[in-house]
């Protein structure tokens, strides 16, 4: 059985508070006693020291809240460690206030979860430097459906937006758990394709859980709370340090079955998530693009490293074990949304390549007007999608 420790006198709130996050209260009248998960949120907000380092230490202590009881000399004795950061680990101790963490766990409706706890996804406990402890706000998808992280450029071209919002809304059509990193570009597309697939989707974020970034994100963050989870290592209230996001990406990698990439420079933290996925026996796609384009040198790049090209969701679903055929997703909008003879003409004209209106006017020999107001039309039908320099593409 688990160690306790006293903190003093609470208010009944609080108390059923801390019953409700995984704090024994009992014994003493007033007193709040803590269980080891909570040693453990305090070890796991101290995100200077190796998570390596973290397990060892509770192992050579026998838990958390034994470490937390330690002195100095038991510490140092171990040799992992020493000089400043033996000196930061002591006195995070005295500065580490739980009552404060627990209820910012109660106001941001946030769960802690550990290894161990059912909800704790098992496809992180075997992965390298696995997280200690995660923060979800929402409900994490049941882990006996696949799950598949996309990533990307955040400033992503309009064939990456238009290749990323059918390949995860195909997936999630299929049942899939689309993950991503909910940054600009390729992630809030990856998203947001999954939620108009019906799916669900799950957000790693390098901010605390309750810290929407970027801030223009947060009508999707909260469509992913509804649809799915955010997901954090790091403690609630975190800012958006520059050192964090790498941490974030090997568990977007390790999270999913197969990782795909939809648009990557040679120097983009895509490539960080892609070989951290490899480094974890993961599988990593790659839509492969214009060889002119600064965009496409990292999935170019992977293709050529032996890296799986997607043509095509079909090519993700077979690499999932998922045999379905185009009969087997959703039907396309035209199939389920009656169109006009003109509307459906209009349609017929329309790719997955972006096509400007001057160029559909003049294919056509319509009236622009009339072109203007069909466009418009087919917008509404959710039919397609308008892009940068009044070019559209078909959404689905």
């Amino acid at each position: 059985m688990v160690g306790l420790q006293c903190i003093g006198v609470v208010n009944w709130n609080l108390k059923i508070m801390l019953q409700q996050y995984g704090t024994v209260v009992l014994f003493k009248r007033g007193e709040v006693m803590y269980t080891e998960k909570n040693y453990i949120m305090w070890l796991n907000s101290l995100m200077n020291i190796n998570t390596d380092i973290k397990y060892t230490l509770i192992e050579k202590f026998g838990s958390a809240e034994n470490l937390w009881m330690a002195d100095r000399g038991e510490i140092a004795d171990t040799k992992l460690l020493s000089g400043e950061k033996l000196e930061f680990f002591i006195r995070s101790r005295y500065k580490y206030d739980m009552e404060a963490e627990l209820e910012k766990l109660y106001h941001s409706e946030a769960e802690f979860i550990i290894p161990g706890d059912k909800e704790f996804p098992m496809q992180l406990t075997a992965m390298n430097e696995p997280p200690m402890g995660l923060y979800v706000i929402g409900k994490i998808p049941d882990s006996s459906y696949p799950m598949v992280s996309i990533v990307g450029s955040r400033r992503i071209s309009d064939y990456g937006a238009t290749v990323g919002n059918k390949l995860s809304r195909e997936l999630a059509e299929a049942g899939v758990t689309v993950v991503s990193g909910m940054a600009m570009g390729a992630d809030a597309i990856a998203h947001k394709g999954a939620i108009e697939g019906g799916g669900k989707t799950i957000a790693v974020l390098g901010t605390g859980a309750d810290v929407c970034y970027p801030a223009v994100n947060t009508n999707l963050y909260n469509e992913i709370k509804i649809n799915g989870c955010v997901i954090s290592e790091f403690p609630l209230g975190t800012k958006p340090y520059k050192a964090n996001f790498p941490y974030r990406n090997r568990i977007i990698a390790c999270l999913s079955r197969a990782t795909v990439v939809i648009e990557a420079n040679e120097r983009s933290g895509s490539l960080i998530t892609a070989n951290k996925a490899i480094d974890n026996g993961r599988t990593v796609m790659a839509v492969p693009g214009n060889i002119t384009s600064s965009l496409s040198k990292g999935c170019n790049s992977l293709i050529r490293k032996g890296c799986i090209p997607v043509t095509c969701t079909e090519d993700i679903l077979e690499e999932l074990g998922i045999k379905l055929t185009k009969k087997g997703l959703k039907n396309s909008e035209k199939d389920l949304i009656p169109l006009a003879k003109d509307e459906k003409m209009l349609y017929d004209c329309i790719s997955y390549e972006p096509v400007s209106a001057d160029e559909l006017i003049e294919k056509l020999n319509m009236d622009a007007r009339e072109v203007t107001c069909l466009l418009t039309m087919l917008e509404l039908k959710g039919c397609i999608r308008r892009l940068s320099g009044q070019k559209v593409v078909r959404s689905l």
